[in-house]
Formats: C-alpha cells, sequence, structure tokens
C-alpha cells in the first residue's frame, strides 16, 4: 500500500471517529473478520462485482469502447478479488470454513 493510500485510509477511520458513527474499538469489535459487519463487506463486494461484470461490462457504450471495456473489466476484476480477500479472513475468523 503507497503511504498515500495509507494515508486516506487513516483519514477515512478518523471521519468516522469524529462523526462519532463509532470510536475505534467499537469499529474493530462490529466490522473485523468473523462479524456481521464484516459479513456485510462481503455482501457489498459481491453485489457490486456482479453489478459491474452485469450492466457495466455489457453496456453497449463500454463494449463499443475497448479502453472503457478493459476498465470495467479491471473495476470487476477488483471487486472480486477484494470479494475473495474479505471471504478467506471472515470464513476463518467465523469458523465456517
Amino acid at each position: 500500500m503507497t503511504d498515500d493510500l495509507e494515508r486516506q485510509r487513516q483519514e477515512r477511520i478518523k471521519a468516522i471517529i469524529d462523526r462519532r458513527d463509532y470510536s475505534l474499538a467499537e469499529m474493530e469489535e462490529k466490522f473485523t473478520p468473523g462479524t456481521h459487519g464484516c459479513h456485510e463487506a462481503l455482501h457489498v463486494a459481491s453485489m457490486l462485482g456482479d453489478l459491474v461484470d452485469g450492466q457495466l461490462c455489457n453496456h453497449p457504450a463500454v463494449l463499443l469502447n475497448p479502453e472503457w471495456y478493459s476498465l470495467a473489466e479491471k473495476a470487476q476484476d477488483a471487486l472480486f478479488e477484494l470479494y475473495q480477500a474479505i471471504g478467506n479472513a471472515h470464513l476463518r475468523d467465523s469458523g465456517e470454513q
């Protein structure tokens, strides 16, 4: 992870804490692998991957433009990788394997 990306991630965590949505301890309790909150993230990654694949990768405007199609496929591939990464950690920590 680049320094800029890590800085952005930390800023987003701080924004959640500053809005008082959750404390860091609450986030760790509710959203780490094995929790319902982690399962929600897994589900969202799956839904978005399906949406990108079904709606964007098959959209005529995207299909007619090789650059756009390549970008849409990369987005779908990235979402699938995210789904797999979340799923592996979640299943391992929830004992569902």
